[in-house]
């Protein structure tokens, strides 16, 4: 009986011991370099000073890196809470909407066709990702953060850009994987959804054929969906 009991131990005390290397293989720092395939969606109105409104879409999806710099604490044996940061150097072409302006005078209504060009620069989040150790060497996690990016566009057509759209803020939901390959290197894969809030400019619409100028308040909404491959090394 009790060769039986010390048995029992024995293994208790073992599979606590592998319980607690699940957490520890993914502790402390990480730095890590990812490939992402990003589709951007834009919706927006024109309102002019007269009330007339037009409205358009944009989408498009392409390619960037980034850079990824996380920490993570134990909770528990086989719990972490990771807290990091993501930074996207330099710039992407979002996508280019069309448009169509209307503007009147006397019974007249002109109707000029144009297009609106966005660009994002240096996208980040900072974020908050509970995980959960699957085995040592695999673990699995969900993620929420805030986003915050530079957004500059042009407008062509019969309407000019007075006003820039300003800053992009929003919330960045994502679930996602992480693989150790070797006691350092590790390999990530995620799935992430950002919401930004509604960002706001001003055209000038030219008079054409009897119309008359003015000013159109353009509002846009922008959602972002991206697809992450990370490559990366625990220090």
């Amino acid at each position: 009986m009790n060769k039986i009991c010390k048995l029992s131990a024995i293994a208790l005390l073992a599979s606590s011991t592998s319980l607690m290397a699940q957490s520890k293989s993914f502790e402390g720092v990480s730095l890590g370099i990812s490939a992402s395939s990003v589709g951007v969606e834009a919706s927006g109105s024109h309102t002019s000073n007269s009330g007339t409104t037009a409205s358009g879409s944009l989408g498009k999806v392409t390619q960037i890196a980034a850079a990824d710099l996380s920490y993570g604490f134990a909770v528990g044996t086989n719990g972490l809470i990771q807290v990091g940061a993501t930074y996207t150097p330099g710039k992407a072409k979002a996508g280019t909407g069309t448009f169509t302006d209307n503007t009147s005078s006397s019974g007249q209504t002109t109707t000029s066709p144009g297009s609106i060009n966005l660009q994002v620069k240096d996208p980040y989040t900072i974020y908050v990702a509970p995980t959960y150790a699957i085995s040592k060497d695999s673990a699995i996690y969900a993620k929420v953060g805030y986003a915050a990016a530079d957004v500059s566009a042009n407008a062509t057509g019969n309407a000019t850009l007075t006003k820039q759209p300003g800053d992009l803020k929003g919330v960045v939901y994502g679930i996602g994987s992480k693989t150790m390959l070797t006691p350092n290197l590790y390999i990530g894969v995620e799935a992430s959804y950002t919401d930004y809030d509604t960002v706001t400019g001003t055209t000038a619409v030219g008079a054409e054929a009897g119309g008359t100028s003015g000013n159109k308040t353009v509002n846009a909404d922008v959602k972002v969906a991206q697809g992450v491959v990370t490559i990366g090394y625990k220090f």
